[in-house]
């Protein structure tokens, strides 16, 4: 019986060990992308940086993938996205979950919360106490981003909003008055108007849209197999470290917020 029970638990430790590794060899088959959007995932001095990028290295890393940093490609976001709808294998991070994106794509998160606003040039004197309000400015947007889909939600039609394909696009405009709003993550835009020169304390947040949990999006084709191992890594990075101590996830969060 002992030798029965000592085949077994082999047979079960080597079936359970080829799972593991048919499972990182198909996330060793995924294009991994993202966009300038700091402090998720942003360019420095030819690195990729950004809590979401780093949360995303040591998920690869845990789940037994030969994937890193360098095999993220940072790419224009509304290409990214429509890959992304397309592509068998592809992920694209970091992503707001919104309502209507709900059924589009397979979900690994949250990694953290995305607050959207509508920002405005303190010197405007913009004061928007309901979404109506807003409907007779002009608002910039990123093709494609949650700043566009949140206001597309309220009802706020195309006359009102201006496309662009990049947030430094964005920040060029509103501080040239070729805008008077833009709809982005507040956190990340002061960042952007950092990089380009600009104070970030001559812009406020005029209103805020909503905050929206931020996660991983992958195509609807990609494995269950893959989604549920990675967010069980993502969830275990979460825990609490020894003797109550910050998490995985938290000293990430920390080294990019703080």
């Amino acid at each position: 019986m002992r030798v029965l029970l000592r085949i077994f638990y082999i047979c079960l430790i080597i079936s359970l060990s080829g799972v593991s590794v048919t499972i990182a060899q198909e996330v060793d088959n995924l294009t991994l992308m993202t966009e300038e959007y700091p402090p998720f995932n942003y360019s420095e001095n030819g690195q990729l940086k950004g809590f979401a990028v780093d949360l995303m290295v040591l998920m690869l890393k845990k789940a037994g993938s030969d994937l890193g940093r360098d095999d993220i490609r940072i790419m224009p976001w509304s290409n990214a996205y429509n890959q992304t709808l397309k592509r068998d294998n592809s992920v694209l991070f970091a992503m707001s979950r919104t309502p209507s994106r709900e059924n589009l794509f397979k979900w690994v998160g949250p990694i953290a919360v995305n607050r959207v606003s509508l920002i405005a040039p303190k010197d405007k004197n913009i004061r928007i106490d309901a979404i109506d309000a807003a409907r007779k400015y002009k608002i910039g947007v990123i093709r494609d981003d949650s700043g566009e889909a949140l206001l597309i939600q309220t009802g706020i039609g195309p006359d009102a909003i201006e496309q662009v394909a990049s947030a430094p696009s964005l920040a060029r405009m509103l501080a040239a008055n070729r805008i008077d709003l833009v709809s982005y993550s507040d956190i990340s835009f002061n960042r952007v108007l950092k990089d380009l020169g600009f104070s970030p304390g001559d812009y406020e947040v005029a209103f805020v849209l909503d905050e929206v949990p931020a996660f991983y999006a992958f195509n609807k084709n990609i494995s269950d197999k893959v989604i549920e191992k990675l967010q069980s890594v993502l969830d275990n990075l979460k825990k609490p470290g020894e003797n109550g101590g910050k998490s995985v996830h938290q000293q990430v969060l920390d080294k990019y917020l703080q």
